[in-house]
């Protein structure tokens, strides 16, 4: 009778066992079920702000260079930028430096339209200086460009991919999240 106890306890523990396996899968699966994921097709609330941006300096295409200028008739490099983000009430710091360590570094491959692009180019003095460019879509940025690259200074498009302006990047900053 001892071994018909037994032989009774294991049952019940292992039909209890069972149940309690079955009632937490199936409490997973409505987990799963009820979670959200978010659709590849759902547009993040920046989008529009980034692509006003963009389109803000885009305006400026064929624009020429002058130092110090922030527009509307002539811009330079960091000005170009600070004027598009100004353009739709986004808080930038005109100063050059200020805009590459405001923000959130992040890697070429994640830019977006509006994220801005650092370069260290040496200038006729034999000295180094910083230019910023914005991103504008895959591959393609645009510039106040006072004269870099073999192209003529002014307000330009350039792809991130010519070897002039890929071996001089020095970090693409997102400042819009």
């Amino acid at each position: 009778m001892h071994d018909c106890a037994m032989t009774i306890r294991t049952r019940t523990a292992r039909a209890l066992s069972a149940t309690l396996l079955i009632l937490i899968g199936a409490a997973a699966l409505i987990m799963v079920g009820c979670s959200s994921t978010p659709s590849k097709n759902e547009i993040p609330p920046t989008t529009d702000t980034r692509a006003a941006v963009a389109d803000a300096a885009i305006q400026a295409l064929g624009r020429p260079y002058r130092a110090g200028a922030a527009g509307p008739q002539a811009y330079d490099d960091s000005g170009l930028v600070y004027a598009a983000y100004q353009s739709v009430g986004a808080a930038l710091p005109r100063d050059i430096q200020a805009q590459l360590d405001t923000g959130k570094p992040i890697e070429l491959a994640e830019a977006e339209p509006a994220d801005l692009l650092f370069f260290r180019v040496e200038d006729s003095q034999g000295g180094d200086r910083l230019l910023v460019g914005m991103y504008t879509q895959a591959g393609e940025m645009l510039m106040a460009n006072p004269g870099f690259g073999g192209s003529n200074s002014g307000v330009a498009l350039f792809d991130t991919d010519d070897d002039f302006w890929a071996q001089r990047l020095v970090g693409v900053v997102r400042q819009l999240p």
